[in-house]
């Protein structure tokens, strides 16, 4: 098999808006090379709804902090929290000299407001497609030094002497190496790993894989969100929470509001809700009534409505996987624990969000460490060759079975026998130096999978500590 060889300054893995964001911010001295496995629109940036959480507009950032803080029932981190919050305030002037327009009511922002926030402070772009809005604002402003390749599958970093010096995967089904003197890790979470999320499928924990065979240390694991409102049709459709923020009370078939207990009603933070939901032994609905120009200020949820047949005045909803709030360890500048390795937007874990991230903070947050990324990265001489890999050998209905395991267990209650069933079976796997992208792009997920289940079971004192997934030794020539 040829092998194409390229050759950067910075490879960032990802296309989303903590990519995106260090790309418009490196120096412009730099040769960047964005690498993305398959369009540039496929990222969980493209399909957020409710908007940009900032202080933008208040007298002081305190009291963003605090909710933040108290979402995360005070495990994130104060220090972080606080850089988030106070650079945050400058997101909306800074994205608006990219091009990006905020909605407006008149001649004020049209804010709006999301669980556990005590105040309306999220800004949006074409009501509930923020994401896909500013991501195409901004993608169209990447500078000439960045050069975009999409299609390539990344399977490992290049390493010399302790130092991450390139990568190597797949373009197409080509082998492709990529040498680079600092390479960033903006992959995303790890959603795409089972059905009913509100994930981009092509977001699958690559980048956990990838940091965790480098040598990099991952952090909180299993702090996962799960979102309460996912439309409950056959193919999940994420519901804002701005909705809520806009009126919507969750209830049950007969309308009683089923968070009445909590002081912040349907507002509740999203862990709560979310358990509240999923323990819930009928459908919930969110009641609309109270929404005004719905139509006008959701319109993707709307066109959802009308593309299921859905009264948009009682829209049936139940949680899903969301955001995964731990990650790869990284300092308040985006480095790993491995020299010449970056990472950033969800894909890290910068210690902002603790055990449960506020609303509409996950894009403050790629903007905010995407720019403090940009300005942190020293690039190194790199010199590293190709070194042969190997996958899993399997069919695709052998793996197809190994990810409808996953999606037992992945969920808002782990169940500790699946999660152990899942790792004995995988563990007889045998691996080939023969490898396709499909085989090596498979060997991904389920090595994703491994190190969350080994965290999983880490947490409930009945696993060895987190390696890279385990396999028989014998390997196929």
């Amino acid at each position: 098999m040829s092998l194409q060889l390229e050759r950067t300054d910075v490879l960032i893995i990802g296309s989303g808006l903590a990519a995106v964001t260090v790309a418009l911010h490196l120096p412009d001295t730099f040769r960047v090379l964005l690498v993305t496995k398959g369009r540039m629109t496929e990222t969980n940036s493209d399909l957020a709804q409710g908007g940009i959480a900032s202080a933008y507009l208040e007298e002081t950032g305190a009291a963003h902090v605090q909710d933040t803080l108290a979402a995360s029932k005070q495990t994130a981190r104060a220090d972080r929290v606080r850089l988030l919050v106070e650079a945050g305030r400058d997101v909306v002037r800074d994205m608006e000299q990219y091009g990006v327009s905020f909605d407006r009511d008149g001649d004020t922002y049209a804010l709006g407001r999301e669980g556990a926030h005590g105040t309306s402070r999220i800004f949006h772009v074409g009501g509930d497609e923020t994401g896909r809005h500013v991501m195409a604002t901004l993608r169209d402003r990447l500078p000439n030094n960045v050069h975009v390749m999409e299609h390539v599958l990344i399977d490992r970093l290049l390493q010399s002497e302790g130092r991450v010096m390139g990568a190597s995967g797949f373009k197409g089904e080509a082998r492709i190496q990529i040498q680079a003197g600092a390479v960033v890790l903006a992959t995303g979470g790890v959603g795409g790993l089972v059905d009913w999320t509100s994930n981009c499928r092509a977001v699958t924990g690559d980048g956990l894989v990838l940091a965790k065979q480098a040598g990099a240390k991952l952090s909180n694991l299993t702090n996962i969100q799960f979102h309460p409102t996912l439309l409950a049709v056959e193919t999940p459709v994420l519901v804002t929470e701005a909705l809520r923020g806009a009126g919507a009370t969750l209830v049950d078939a007969k309308g009683r509001h089923v968070m009445r207990h909590h002081p912040l009603g349907s507002l509740a933070p999203r862990d709560d809700v979310a358990a509240v939901l999923t323990a819930f032994p009928g459908q919930v609905y969110l009641e609309t009534s109270r929404v005004e120009r719905l139509a006008e200020r959701f319109p993707k949820l709307a066109a959802s409505c009308r593309a299921h047949h859905l009264d948009a005045s009682s829209i049936p909803v139940r949680p899903g996987l969301h955001f995964q709030m731990g990650g790869v360890a990284v300092d308040a500048e985006g480095r790993t624990t491995v020299q010449g390795l970056y990472a950033v937007g969800e894909v890290a874990e910068t210690g902002v969000h603790g055990k449960n991230r506020l609303a509409s903070n996950s894009l403050l947050e790629c903007w905010v460490f995407g720019k403090r990324v940009a300005a942190a990265v020293e690039l190194l001489d790199c010199d590293s060759g190709e070194k042969g890999g190997t996958a899993y050998e399997m069919t695709d209905e052998v793996f197809q079975s190994f990810r409808r395991q996953i999606g037992k267990w992945l969920t808002i209650s782990p169940a500790i026998d699946e999660i152990r069933s899942f790792l004995e079976n995988t563990q007889q796997l045998t691996r080939t130096k023969h490898v396709t992208r499909q085989l090596a792009e498979q060997t991904l997920q389920l090595e994703a999978a491994r190190l969350l289940a080994h965290a999983f079971m880490e947490r409930e004192g009945l696993d060895e500590p987190i390696g890279t997934a385990r396999s028989t030794d014998t390997v196929f020539a």
